[in-house]
C-alpha cells in the first residue's frame, strides 16, 4: 500500500504531461489565431487567403527590421496571420543592429543597398525580401504604411505589400491584353474618371501587357492576344470591322465586351455594330436604358440610372460574393442597358423586380423621368452575362470565353480611385483573368485609416486634467480606505478570538 501510495504522486505527473503533449499537438495540427483589435488589422482577406492556399513552392521571406523599429510587431502579427493558412512560406527575423554579420550575408545575396544613420541604426532600401528559387521581390518601409502628411493619418498596407510580392513571385511570362480604339473608347493613357489608366497599372502590376489595337484598320491584329477587351465604344463597328472580331473569337480568342447605352440625334439607344460576335455569346443587347426603382439599391441623386446590381454565383463573382450577404461587396452601376441572355449564356449581375427599362430617352432630358417609369413594365433586367464555347482547338485549356456588359463603368479609374467601390474592382479584374484563363488578379482591400501620433484638444485636456486631478487621487483614496478598513476588521476578529480562547 505504501508503494502504491508512492506512485501515485508519479502517475498523476505522467498524466499530466501527457495531456499537455496532446494540447500542443493538437494546437500544432488546428492552429487557429483570433484579430482582436478595433479594425482587424490581421485579418486576411479573401484574395489574400486564396493567393496563399494557390503556393505550390516555399517562398522565403526574410524580414530585415531592428526590434526597436515600430513596424517589426506588426510585421510579426500578419506573418503570423500568413503562416496559419500555409506551410509554404519560411519565415527569417534579421536584426541589421544586432546581426550584422548575418545581414551581410543577406544583402550579398540580394545586393540589398544599405546605410547607417547619424544614430548608428542600419538603413536598407528593403525591409522584407522574398525570394522563391532564382526570383525575389523587395518590400521597402513606404509600401508598408500609406501616410498622408497634409491630414495626419495613416492607412495600414502591410497586407497588401505582402500579398502583392507573393503574387508577383508567381507570376511567369506577360500575356498580352488587347484594347479596341478607333470607336471614341476611353484609352489607357487617360487618366480622367472615365479613363483607363488605372486599369492599365493593375494589369501591368499582374504581369499583363495591356496594348491597344486599332479596331477601325482594314485588317486588325488579334492574333497575339490572349483576350480582347472592347471598352464602350461611342461609335458603332461596320459590318467588316464586327466580322474581324468574330473570326478572332471563333479562331479560339476570348473577348469582352463593355457596351454601354449611347443614343443617337433622336433620342434613342443605338446598336453597337457587334451582333455577329453577340451571336456567338448568345447575348441579345438591348437597345434601352435600365433605371432602377428600388430606393434600397439606388442612389438618392439621378433617375435610377446609378444603382447596386444583384450578382448571381459565377467564376466572375468569385471573391465579389457570398454565400453570407453581409460579407459581400456591392456593384455600383452607372448607365446600364439590358442583355437578353437567353440563347445560352450565364447571367452574371441583374436588377431588382423593381427596375424598368426605357428604349425613348427624350423624356429625362425634359425632365419627365417619373412619368416615362411610371408607364414601364417592372421586371427583373440582365446587365451582365458570360458564356464559356466549345474547345476550338482539341489541346486548348478551353473553349473560347465571352463576356458581355451593359453598364458603362465596370473599367473607369474611378472604381480603382475609391476604396468603397472593391466590388468593381473585384469584378472586371475576375472577368479578365477568366477571359485570359489566368489566376485571378490579387485585390486586397484597403484597411481604414488612423490618426498617427497624439492629437489633443481642449475637450481632450479637460478630460485628462480631471483624470489626474480627481479621478485617480478619488479611486487610490477609495482603495487605501477599503484596505484600511478590511484590515482593522481582521484585527477586531483576531481580538475578539483571542479573548474568547482566554475567557475559556
Amino acid at each position: 500500500m505504501k508503494r502504491l501510495g508512492r506512485l501515485v504522486p508519479w502517475v498523476g505527473v505522467a498524466a499530466a504531461a501527457l495531456l499537455l503533449v496532446n494540447v500542443n499537438v493538437l494546437g500544432a495540427r488546428w492552429y487557429q489565431r483570433w484579430d482582436v483589435t478595433t479594425d482587424k488589422l490581421y485579418s486576411l482577406s479573401q484574395p489574400t487567403r486564396e493567393l496563399l492556399a494557390g503556393l505550390q513552392e516555399p517562398v522565403d521571406v526574410n524580414v530585415l527590421l531592428s526590434k526597436s523599429d515600430p513596424l517589426t510587431v506588426s510585421v510579426r502579427h500578419m506573418l503570423g496571420a500568413y503562416a496559419a493558412e500555409t506551410r509554404q512560406l519560411r519565415v527569417r527575423y534579421v536584426d541589421p543592429d544586432r546581426s550584422p554579420a548575418e545581414f551581410l550575408a543577406v544583402q550579398q545575396k540580394y545586393q540589398i543597398l544599405a546605410g547607417k544613420a547619424e544614430d548608428g541604426r542600419v538603413i536598407t532600401d528593403a525591409v522584407i525580401v522574398l525570394a522563391q528559387g532564382a526570383k525575389h521581390w523587395f518590400i521597402t518601409s513606404d509600401e508598408l504604411v500609406k501616410l498622408d502628411e497634409a491630414s495626419g493619418r495613416a492607412r495600414p498596407a502591410l497586407e497588401g505589400a505582402l500579398s502583392g510580392a507573393l503574387d508577383n513571385l508567381r507570376k511567369a511570362e506577360k500575356a498580352k491584353l488587347c484594347f479596341t480604339t478607333g470607336h471614341r473608347e476611353p484609352t489607357l493613357e487617360d487618366a480622367g474618371p472615365q479613363g483607363l489608366s488605372e486599369l492599365r497599372k493593375r494589369l501591368e502590376k499582374s504581369n499583363y501587357e495591356p496594348v491597344s489595337v486599332d479596331g477601325s484598320a482594314p485588317r486588325p491584329s488579334y492574333a497575339d492576344c490572349v483576350a480582347l477587351v472592347v471598352p464602350t465604344p461611342e461609335l458603332e463597328f461596320s459590318v467588316e470591322q464586327a466580322k474581324h472580331l468574330a473570326e478572332y473569337v471563333r479562331g479560339g480568342g476570348s473577348a469582352l465586351l463593355l457596351l454601354s447605352p449611347n443614343l443617337d440625334d433622336s433620342g434613342r439607344v443605338r446598336g453597337s455594330g457587334l451582333e455577329p460576335v453577340l451571336e456567338l455569346s448568345g447575348v441579345t443587347l438591348g437597345r434601352d436604358l435600365v433605371l432602377e426603382q428600388d430606393k434600397a439599391e439606388r442612389l438618392p441623386s439621378g433617375s435610377g440610372e446609378l444603382f447596386y446590381a444583384k450578382l448571381r454565383p459565377h467564376a466572375l463573382t468569385r471573391g465579389v460574393l457570398h454565400e453570407d450577404d453581409k460579407l459581400s461587396s456591392r456593384v455600383l452601376v452607372a448607365q446600364a442597358r439590358s442583355v437578353d441572355a437567353s440563347g445560352g449564356a450565364n447571367v452574371v449581375m441583374e436588377t431588382t423586380p423593381a427596375a424598368v427599362s426605357l428604349k425613348d430617352l427624350s423624356p429625362l432630358g425634359a425632365g419627365q423621368t417619373g412619368n416615362a417609369a411610371a408607364g414601364a413594365q417592372q421586371k427583373v433586367h440582365a446587365i451582365s452575362a458570360a458564356r464559356e464555347l466549345p474547345k476550338v482547338k482539341p489541346l486548348a485549356p478551353h473553349g473560347p470565353r465571352l463576356f458581355v456588359t451593359g453598364a458603362s463603368n465596370l473599367a473607369w479609374n474611378r472604381n480603382f480611385q475609391d476604396p468603397s467601390l472593391y466590388g468593381n474592382q473585384r469584378l472586371i479584374e475576375n472577368a479578365i483573368s477568366w477571359a485570359a484563363a489566368r489566376p485571378s488578379m490579387l485585390n486586397v482591400p484597403q484597411k481604414p485609416e488612423r490618426e498617427v501620433g497624439l492629437s489633443l484638444s481642449e475637450e481632450s485636456l479637460d478630460e485628462v486634467q480631471r483624470y489626474v486631478l480627481f479621478y485617480m487621487p478619488l479611486s487610490a483614496g477609495l482603495l487605501a480606505a477599503f484596505v484600511l478598513l478590511r484590515r482593522r476588521n481582521d484585527e477586531r476578529r483576531a481580538r475578539s478570538a483571542s479573548a474568547n480562547e482566554n475567557r475559556s
